[in-house]
């Protein structure tokens, strides 16, 4: 499999924003010129169209299909806009209207135009990289080890909880391999998984057994029954059972004891310890005993604070949510940024066609070393596999609202400060 430098995809994310861009310019100039009272009969639209497709029928094909669809829904949007309002407003409001609607969807262009450099230089300043860095802060923060990203993502969590646990989980979570797992690959969390570790979080605070503290004399870990907790699911996690229980475990912050008791790390003690989520209780022979207070939230920020450390070790099917979820709030928080809330063209920027596009491409960008540092030869490109995670996304996005529109923000505050 060739391995596919920046240079030779960066030109293919280009190719068609860069035909998007002169449609919605030309189109604003015709509108322009164009007399209000004209607008009254959308006929003469339709064949200023048929004119413009005519003019641009020299390009590839592909190139050509597209540039004739995103033109129809430019202009079927313009004509169900006009046939809307043309009883509430005035023909020359509505044409300033359309206008200005056009010149804010060219603005959203030119910055994904202009988001990074074909050459990867002078990089940091990029809007790829920085936003890149502002999602990945809140979402998968880069740290030494453990305990360091896991206080960061503590620190954003009250406000981006849904974010995180939703990056965790990928739609696409069937595909991954089960019966044959390989057990240094981190996949992401399935709802088999999301239902072990509610129930964890209910065996571990209701009550569970206490035993002695491998790593700290006079200090006893509480502790549940293996068999309690994985036997409800041991035939949906893999056949290689054993394995599969320590893998997992591994990934939430747990460890066997003994064969037969799930009990937490060492390294997930000391984090549990330092946010309050395992308390002391001195016992009357002068042990100290663990009390848990965990919660859902507790364990799902360990099992991300192991995805962002071991970034290099995850599966196709996550890196592929992962690098998708970071592609579409870029997108989408540009588009926030530079779209009015009542701008009509939004949709055909929220389009399938437009972000199958786009986007793939998007997403092998983030991927490189300097941005996410995640593996790129394992982003699909299947189209159906693509169109199956965006609608999802699509979906979900109450999830993102709240980091997008943050997003969007720190969009407008980068160009301040280019500005400056």
């Amino acid at each position: 499999m060739v391995r596919e430098k920046w240079n030779d995809i960066y030109p293919r994310y280009l190719t068609f924003i860069s035909h998007m861009r002169p449609i919605l310019r030309e189109t604003r100039r015709i509108i322009i010129n164009l007399d209000p009272d004209l607008l009254i009969d959308t006929e003469i639209l339709d064949k200023i169209r048929e004119e413009e497709e005519k003019r641009n029928v020299r390009k590839v094909r592909a190139l050509s299909e597209f540039s004739a669809m995103y033109r129809s829904n430019v202009y079927e949007i313009i004509k169900d806009f006009i046939l809307k309002y043309r009883e509430e407003i005035s023909l020359i409001d509505i044409k300033d209207y359309i206008i200005e609607f056009l010149q804010e969807s060219v603005d959203a262009l030119n910055i994904l135009r202009k988001i990074t450099n074909p050459d990867e230089k002078n990089y940091e300043n990029t809007y790829l990289y920085r936003l890149t860095k502002f999602i990945e802060t809140i979402l998968l923060p880069r740290g030494p080890n453990l305990q360091s990203i896991y206080e960061q993502l503590m620190e954003y969590s009250i406000d981006y909880y849904e974010c995180q646990r939703h990056i965790l989980k990928p739609h696409t979570h069937y595909r991954e391999k089960l019966e044959n797992p390989d057990f240094f690959t981190i996949p992401g969390m399935s709802p088999q998984v999301y239902k072990i570790i509610n129930n964890l979080t209910s065996l571990f605070n209701l009550d569970p057994n206490y035993g002695e503290f491998p790593e700290k004399e006079g200090y006893e870990l509480p502790m549940i029954l293996k068999n309690e907790l994985f036997d409800p699911f041991i035939d949906s996690i893999a056949n290689a059972e054993e394995e599969a229980i320590e893998s997992i475990s591994e990934r939430i912050g747990f460890r066997l004891i003994d064969g037969i008791f799930i009990a937490p790390s060492d390294k997930f003690t000391d984090i549990l310890q330092k946010n309050n989520f395992l308390r002391e209780n001195k016992q009357s022979d002068g042990t100290i005993r663990l009390i848990p207070q965990f919660s859902n939230e507790t364990i799902i920020l360990y099992y991300l604070a192991f995805v962002s450390l071991r970034r290099g070790f995850l599966s196709k099917e996550l890196i592929n949510w992962i690098a998708m979820n970071f592609a579409f709030i870029i997108y989408m928080s540009i588009l926030k940024w530079k779209l009015s809330d009542e701008n009509i063209f939004y949709s055909i920027f929220k389009d399938l066609q437009t972000n199958e596009k786009v986007l793939p491409y998007l997403m092998k960008l983030i991927c490189f070393p300097k941005y996410l540092g995640l593996d790129k030869m394992k982003i699909r490109d299947s189209v159906q596999y693509r169109k199956e995670i965006f609608n999802f996304i699509g979906s979900q996005i109450d999830n993102l609202k709240d980091l997008i529109e943050e997003t969007a923000v720190y969009c407008d505050k980068i160009d301040k400060e280019r500005k400056n």
